[in-house]
């Protein structure tokens, strides 16, 4: 299965569970996608959050076109100003963080260094740019 299905599956399992991505704080992704667990925030997101299934969608954009398969993903953390992935790297490669500013709610965010590669793209666009950090 393309980590674009998977994830799509994953909201649509969640959605039947009544879980918003206001509530999530992030999902922990195991064993090649079969180990999943959630966290959830004390306090949800406001209203102006992006929907679970735009997240989702965007995120499996990203990973069909950089070729991200379903076992290297490891967490969506859902941050007050961006949705972060990360991502396991293959043989010899290091891992990636892809980063999904929020920008319509919150304006531009602020750097944050990582000593992994990172990966920017913005929700509604499905054009994921390299960064150095």
């Amino acid at each position: 299965m393309d980590t674009a299905t998977f994830l799509t599956q994953l909201g649509e399992i969640l959605s039947r569970n009544a879980t918003t991505s206001r509530e999530l704080e992030a999902i922990e992704l195991e064993a090649d996608g079969r180990d999943v667990s959630m966290r959830v925030r004390r306090e949800p997101h406001g209203n102006s959050y992006p929907p679970l299934a735009v997240i989702l969608r965007e995120i499996g954009r990203t990973c069909r076109e950089q070729g991200v398969a379903v076992a290297q993903l490891r967490r969506i953390s859902f941050l007050s100003d961006e949705v972060r992935v990360e991502v396991a790297g293959g043989a010899n490669q290091p891992g990636k963080v892809y980063r999904y500013p929020i920008e319509a709610t919150l304006g531009l965010p602020t750097p944050v260094p990582t000593p992994l590669h990172v990966v920017s793209s913005t929700f509604g666009s499905s054009i994921a740019t390299s960064m150095k950090s």
